[in-house]
């Protein structure tokens, strides 16, 4: 088949499977080919259990023939370094960490199995998936499929090129600060950070207890070449599991009929190189062309809102995380950290602390009574198209300001915790907490208007 089956979506696959045109071990055997011949050039699958995925799509072959059993049966699976897969080592990035293999599947990646989704392996993240950029001290740099010299972003870099490169359909990832939404969009794919509660995080191989940033504003998500892909995973990942205190009993609402679109360009302060704002202008037209009604300059100002992210995630790594596990880190990491994050932190004093959580609070309550009018808010995600590899790397804490002004549109989503699908052209779709349907519908409007997601193929 040539690798053609690389190219498909999870239901084309299916037909060809349904069809008797393929097997699911042809499918994987040609993403296994793939991988093998390009991913060296993108370094971003870290880990592939190839005997245990060929052996998984044999069984499912000898057991169900052509018919189809669950949303996934067939589909090629990436999971994030940070995520669990039963005998692959769960690193997050960190030589300390090369010897640690998890006995058990995380509660999403069993899902994604039981949905009949085959596991292809480990997607490469940076150390602690603190950064925009992939960068690991244990497995080097991910590089951006569609153009070797750039990044793929981060945290989720990994999955996002295996998914633009064609080494598996469907990516799982997740957000604390555009972890799924920059890598998605500097790639060219869709990525969904999905509500609160709605995707389990419930990990029984967890190193260490959660903090309350991470439990507010970080959600788990899919990468895909197309919304009906991120869809279908959606719906196989959700389902209430009382181990996760979020975890929301709620299924998937109806769209909202006819939802008015906030446009947020420059309300967070961002600055935008004027190439992104030329594709909010353009997917600004796809919608009203699909008679979704568009209005700019309805907003408030949300300045505040990517900057007390900062400081409250900041506070949190400069004052926690690096103090137990900098040295563990490589220094560009480090260093990254203390510059960016190091001119937010709000120092010991934890009334400044506080009084941040207020202010998020504040905020979330001021554009939630916004998004009773405007149900979506159109927005970019980073200033840029991908950088180059070092663009994070020792820059200093001047540069590394500017490189947060440049991505302010990315972290006001997480503060609030609102989903957001990201889509291929570097803007996003947010809504309001636990109506994704809203936000899909209106990415299947955008994706109706836009070309095919192709499969990028690097070239040394």
């Amino acid at each position: 088949m040539a690798h053609e089956s690389t190219e498909l979506t999870a239901s084309e696959i299916q037909a060809r499977i349904r069809e008797g045109a393929a097997t699911r071990e042809e499918i994987v055997h040609d993403h296994l080919d793939r991988i093998a011949e390009l991913n060296p050039l993108t370094n971003s699958f870290v880990e592939v259990r190839a005997d245990e995925v060929l052996a998984e799509a044999r069984a499912a072959d000898r057991e169900r023939g052509a018919r189809i059993v669950g949303p996934l049966d067939g589909v090629p699976l990436s999971i994030k370094d940070s995520y669990s897969v039963s005998g692959l080592h769960r690193t997050d990035g960190l030589p300390a960490n090369a010897d640690v293999v998890d006995e058990q599947d995380d509660v999403v990646t069993a899902r994604l199995r039981a949905a009949g989704g085959l596991v292809i392996g480990h997607a490469g993240i940076p150390d602690l998936c603190i950064r925009w950029n992939s960068v690991s001290g244990l497995y080097g740099t991910v590089r951006n499929p569609r153009d070797l010299s750039r990044t793929a972003g981060g945290s989720s870099g990994g999955d996002a090129a295996n998914v633009a490169a064609g080494f598996a359909t469907i990516g799982l990832g997740g957000d604390l600060g555009g972890s799924i939404r920059v890598p998605a969009s500097w790639c060219g794919v869709y990525g969904f950070r999905t509500g609160p509660g709605r995707v389990l995080d419930v990990n029984p191989n967890e190193i260490g207890p959660r903090t309350a940033p991470m439990e507010l504003m970080t959600q788990l998500g899919q990468i895909a070449r197309t919304v009906a892909d991120i869809e279908l995973a959606f719906q196989a990942m959700i389902g209430v599991d009382r181990r996760d205190p979020t975890s929301s009993p709620l299924g998937t609402p109806v769209p909202v009929d006819g939802p008015r679109v906030a446009v947020l360009r420059h309300e967070t302060g961002a600055v935008l190189e004027p190439g992104v704002e030329e594709q909010l202008d353009a997917t600004i037209e796809m919608l009203r062309a699909e008679g979704y009604l568009v209005e700019e300059r309805v907003l408030p100002d949300l300045r505040r809102a990517p900057e007390v992210w900062a400081e409250i995630v900041g506070t949190e790594l400069i004052h926690r995380t690096l103090p137990a596990v900098g040295h563990l880190v490589i220094d560009s990491e480090r260093v990254h950290i203390e510059d960016m994050f190091g001119a937010y932190e709000l120092g010991g004093d934890v009334a400044a602390y506080l009084q941040a959580m207020v202010e998020r609070s504040s905020i979330q309550m001021t554009v939630a009574a916004v998004m009773e009018r405007y149900q979506l808010v159109l927005a970019p995600i980073a200033g840029m198209a991908a950088p180059e590899l070092g663009f994070d790397d020792h820059i200093g804490r001047a540069a590394s300001i500017a490189l947060f002004d440049r991505m302010r549109c990315v972290p006001w989503v997480n503060l609030l915790g609102l989903p957001s699908l990201a889509l291929p052209n570097g803007i996003q779709i947010v809504g309001r907490k636990y109506d994704e349907a809203t936000i899909l519908a209106a990415g299947r409007a955008y994706e109706r208007r836009a070309p095919r997601v192709a499969v990028a193929t690097p070239a040394a």
